[in-house]
């Protein structure tokens, strides 16, 4: 594996992290949701503003391998973990461990006492061998009318 560029996200790295976004739920998150579930899921690749946001006020940060955007995360200052993807074409090659390393790095800067998250039943199984725990498992929640299970995340720091 080639070295791992960890950067703070800027707004021109929106369309990458738009797309990879986008294709990371359609081709890995598939194999646990509905077709509806992705549509809806990878349509908020969409929500320009919302992704302007959060690299603007979040810690919001990149992993470059060979110049190319294999990952992306971000926290907010009271320890939420909004985002954390991985390329389709990055997958097990360290780069989450390397995001969310340098992302619990900025909660314990922070002066977070917990990092907390929503995380998909897809990687539910990564936060557990990086210590996390389930606090709850979620059913009900509804985006754009349509119903996902999300299990809240949390490590204590």
């Amino acid at each position: 594996m080639n070295k791992i560029l960890i950067r703070r996200a800027v707004e021109n790295d929106l369309p990458a992290i738009t797309e990879l976004f986008r294709s990371t739920i359609q081709s890995i998150n598939s194999k646990d949701y509905t077709k509806e579930q992705i549509e809806v899921w990878s349509a908020g690749a969409g929500n320009t503003k919302r992704w302007q946001e959060s690299i603007e006020k979040q810690h919001f940060i990149v992993a470059e391998v060979q110049g190319v955007i294999a990952g992306f995360g971000s926290i907010t200052t009271d320890g939420y973990l909004d985002f954390m993807y991985v390329h389709k074409d990055y997958q097990r090659v360290g780069i989450a461990s390397v995001l969310l390393s340098e992302i619990e790095r900025k909660a314990i800067s922070q002066k977070n006492t917990e990092i907390y998250s929503d995380v998909s039943k897809t990687a539910k199984g990564f936060f557990e061998k990086m210590g996390y725990h389930c606090r709850e498992v979620v059913k009900d929640k509804a985006v754009n009318g349509v119903i996902f299970e999300n299990n809240v995340m949390v490590k204590k720091l």
